[in-house]
């Protein structure tokens, strides 16, 4: 039996085909980051409402701190990726912070959301200016 030939390879079930489009999975990942920025921003605007004070200087502090808490965001990702029991001191560090104020909460929110949508969106316009194939997307050389 020995190895299988490489001809072999793209026969057994988990192989991409036509039938089964990889473009209709879930991206799970991305979606669970932007639940996660919605639930802080929305923690975070329910905090600044339940203070009974929320005016044009606290939405300007909002979005001040949207600065920070992207810049916490890529420093996380750096030490994610170097150093993963460092990113531990990190994470506490946006806990302490969301924790301690609401401000931060709805500008972290935003930076985690705005972090995925960003890419995505400059995805989308990418497909929207690709024309589409006039056959139908059927391949004649295939045939």
């Amino acid at each position: 039996m020995g190895h299988p030939d490489i001809r072999e390879w793209g026969s057994g079930e988990d192989a991409v085909s036509a039938d089964k489009p990889t473009s209709r999975r879930i991206p799970w990942g991305p979606l669970m980051v932007v639940v996660i920025g919605g639930l802080l921003f929305l923690l975070g605007a329910r905090r600044l409402f339940l203070r009974h004070h929320f005016g044009l200087v606290e939405a300007l502090y909002c979005c001040l701190a949207i600065i920070p808490a992207a810049l916490l965001l890529l420093i996380f990702d750096y030490v994610l990726h170097h150093a993963r029991l460092v990113s531990l001191m990190v994470l506490f560090v946006a806990v302490v912070l969301v924790v301690s104020s609401p401000v931060f909460d709805v500008a972290l929110g935003l930076a985690l959301m705005g972090a995925i949508a960003g890419p995505a969106l400059g995805e989308w316009k990418l497909r929207l200016r690709q024309p589409a194939p006039a056959n139908g997307g059927e391949n004649k050389e295939s045939k």
